[in-house]
């Protein structure tokens, strides 16, 4: 496993770990992070998440998350060994929903061969 790939993973354990125990943000809710996508010069890096609710705070959720990046930043600061911290950029992981979409479609195809 080459160097970035296990930063990446360090990385998203700890941002998940500061986000559902450090952010007392209420509008915030549960969010799981997916995946961590970190640039090969260390400076930025992608967060994709997933909430609960989706319909009720998708917007609120990542609205509320992109005004705390300094402080989850910090805090990434202090429990990971990096000599800088990169920016951070919250989205929406849609493969999940893309996963349950497959599925569902998958279903109706064997009912519908089922029936004829």
């Amino acid at each position: 496993m080459d160097r970035i790939k296990k930063i990446e993973i360090d990385l998203q354990r700890e941002i998940s770990f500061i986000i559902n125990t450090k952010v007392k943000d209420p509008r915030v809710g549960f969010v799981t992070v997916t995946y961590v996508k970190l640039s090969s010069d260390y400076h930025y890096m992608d967060v994709y998440i997933t909430v609960m609710d989706k319909e009720a705070n998708l917007k609120t959720c990542l609205e509320c998350l992109n005004k705390c990046k300094g402080f989850i930043k910090k805090k990434l600061f202090e429990r990971i060994k990096l000599k800088t911290v990169p920016e951070i950029k919250f989205f929406y992981d849609e493969s999940i929903d893309r996963g349950m979409r497959i599925n569902e479609i998958l279903e109706n195809l064997k009912i519908k061969e089922k029936k004829s």
